[in-house]
């Protein structure tokens, strides 16, 4: 019975590790996700494994993603000559399209089910993160307009929010699966050798 339970204890941190990463994808602080599990997990083994010294490189990493996700969305809505308001503006117009997302994605979930893997990916993954791109946009779009700024101003700005979310998104979930991946090798590597 005790190694059925720690074999569900490994299942379970490693199909936590994969949700923080695909949580990052949905705009979502997925990061901190991994992060609570590898210490959820370190207390479970009485501190073993991961090392300290690992907890520590993943609680930076987490850090540097949870900034340069809003600072490359606010950096690339400035690059496109918004505002730093804009910026902000850009990262709610994220947050609200990523919720919207999320809100739908189940009914497409559920049409992925039947359309396997892709259907999945494109129900659960994507919706979310088109929307949450789109979302962006829109909102900078409409507030530069309301600005005063013109239509090809507002549409500069937009963009410059649009690609600094994808940069930002990009980075982000290139961080979750870094950290995922530490802590998979620090977890699982030390199994090996025994």
């Amino acid at each position: 019975m005790l190694t059925f339970l720690i074999v569900l204890g490994y299942i379970i941190f490693v199909l936590v590790l994969v949700a923080g990463v695909v949580a990052v994808m949905l705009s979502l602080p997925g990061t901190v996700l991994i992060l609570l599990d590898a210490i959820v997990f370190a207390a479970c083994t009485h501190w073993q494994r991961p090392s300290w010294w690992v907890l520590l490189i993943v609680a930076v990493l987490a850090l540097v993603a949870e900034t340069s996700d809003n600072v490359l969305s606010m950096l690339g809505t400035r690059h496109g000559g918004g505002s730093t308001k804009s910026g902000w503006i850009a990262l709610l117009g994220g947050l609200a399209g990523a919720l919207t997302g999320s809100l739908i994605s189940p009914l497409f979930g559920s049409i992925g089910l039947l359309g396997g893997a892709v259907g999945f990916l494109l129900g659960v993954v994507l919706i979310p993160l088109s929307l949450a791109v789109a979302g962006g946009y829109c909102a900078v779009y409409w507030y530069e307009l309301k600005q005063g700024r013109t239509r090809p101003e507002a549409q500069q700005s937009a963009k410059g929010a649009l690609l600094g979310r994808l940069l930002g998104v990009m980075s982000k979930t290139l961080l979750a699966a870094i950290m995922s991946g530490l802590l998979l090798w620090a977890v699982f590597v030390p199994l090996l050798r025994h």
